[in-house]
């Protein structure tokens, strides 16, 4: 076992938290956006859907000819189950009439596979035509979204709730709660060691006692602004990522515990789960480079990014990613749709709850001095405020999600103290 480094903390009550300021980009906090998201109104349903989708028939059967092919139609958009059977029927028809008959897979000469997007201004729907093994053809509609519709309200109120940590003067990048044996541990990582505590009596925000410390060896310099991850594992303890360095530490069960690290520029992953996707870190810089590791369905290359979340839908999974230019991009495995001058804080991570979708994205935000927190859902690809923001005394330096998800783990460097103050941000329903 290591010899314990000597770290001044304390631990205190949560502060009354004030309002947020600028972070990373310095972009301000999210303002613009209304709690509303926009639905098709009967009337369009029953025209704009058809028309549409003859409309696309038609292009389709120009790009394949007649024949037998197998159609599949994949829903990404805010479309209702109804109004995509009633989509479908319409394309059958019409491609019926243009002599494209739908049958089986293995009786087809070729497949349409058909994808039901949005934007925020209009329905995209792209139909790839397959002929043979090589033979590819893409044909694409859109259709105008209603600019009225039905205000979108979650199943109940969703509130956040931080909770104190850990608070010392040398910065921290990441933090992870985990049971081992003799009871909880808080796993803290800064720039040269993991530093392991031990919990002091059973209030989560009470006393931690520095147990030991491991040292990160690295032979690469790191950036100035340095950011890292550290992640449980079921195998053994944790890994961590830093720039062009990875580390692994033994199981729990064995001790003493130990810390191997080696220089790598292998992807971090982008959320905790095992088969994540990844994505490469620039080593000199603090942000995510545009190559992905696997890829996000038929999207392998994105913008350079600061922080991603994933949001899980029925048939596939939204991606949120908060761009270095200060764009947001929803990336669904066909599309990335962008949205600029949303004035978001670069930090965001998805968390899951019983609440309203079941997952909400947590956004920094910024004012002036202060930053704060807030949760948004995606129910369609408009973001809705599903909380109000709970603010902090000072900069939110690192967010990223719990190993089990269901929480996030905040870095805050007090704008009075400039102290760091780790905090559990966990997500409640009700007033």
């Amino acid at each position: 076992m290591n010899k314990p480094r000597s770290i001044t903390r304390y631990n205190q009550p949560i502060p009354h938290m004030r309002a947020r300021t600028s972070s990373g980009l310095r972009l301000g906090w999210l303002t613009s956006f209304l709690l509303a998201t926009v639905f098709l109104p009967s009337s369009l349903c029953a025209s704009g859907l058809g028309d549409t989708a003859r409309q696309l028939a038609h292009k389709i059967a120009a790009a394949s000819g007649p024949g037998a092919f197998a159609l599949e139609v994949t829903n990404r958009s805010s479309l209702d189950e109804k109004s995509v059977r009633e989509v479908r029927s319409a394309l059958e028809a019409q491609l019926h009439v243009e002599g494209v008959h739908t049958t089986k897979a293995e009786q087809a000469m070729g497949t349409v596979e058909v994808v039901l997007s949005e934007s925020l201004r209009e329905y995209v729907w792209t139909a790839e035509i397959v002929i043979g093994s090589d033979e590819k053809r893409v044909a694409l509609v859109s259709l105008p979204r209603s600019p009225t519709g039905t205000s979108f309200a979650a199943a109940m109120p969703i509130v956040l709730k931080p909770t104190l940590l850990l608070a010392q003067e040398q910065p921290m990048l990441d933090v992870a709660l985990v049971e081992m044996p003799g009871g909880s541990r808080l796993l803290v990582l800064d720039e040269g060691a993991v530093a392991i505590y031990r919990q002091q009596g059973l209030n989560p925000a009470g006393r931690w006692e520095l147990e030991a410390s491991l040292p990160i060896a690295h032979s690469r310099t790191f950036p100035r602004d340095l950011r890292g991850r550290l992640l449980l594992r079921r195998d053994h303890l944790f890994d961590v990522y830093l720039p062009g360095t990875f580390c692994r530490s033994t199981s729990n069960a064995v001790a003493p515990l130990t810390l191997t690290c080696n220089d790598s520029d292998d992807p971090w992953p982008l959320t905790p789960e095992d088969g994540s996707v990844r994505a490469f870190f620039a080593g000199a810089r603090n942000f995510f480079t545009r190559a992905l590791s696997p890829g996000i369905g038929k999207v392998s290359n994105v913008p350079s990014f600061y922080s991603a979340a994933a949001l899980p839908r029925s048939s596939y999974t939204l991606w949120v990613l908060a761009a270095v230019d200060g764009s947001l991009h929803l990336v669904d495995g066909m599309m990335d749709q962008v949205i600029r001058g949303v004035k978001w804080g670069s930090d965001l991570a998805a968390v899951h709850s019983s609440c309203g979708t079941g997952t909400q994205l947590l956004i920094s935000g910024s004012d002036t001095e202060r930053d704060g927190l807030r949760a948004f859902e995606i129910p369609d690809r408009d973001p809705v405020a599903a909380s109000a923001a709970v603010e902090f005394d000072g900069r939110i330096v690192a967010l990223w999600p719990e190993s089990s998800g269901n929480n996030a783990a905040a870095i805050v460097k007090r704008k009075d103290t400039e102290w760091y103050e780790a905090y559990r941000v966990s997500i409640s329903c009700g007033n």
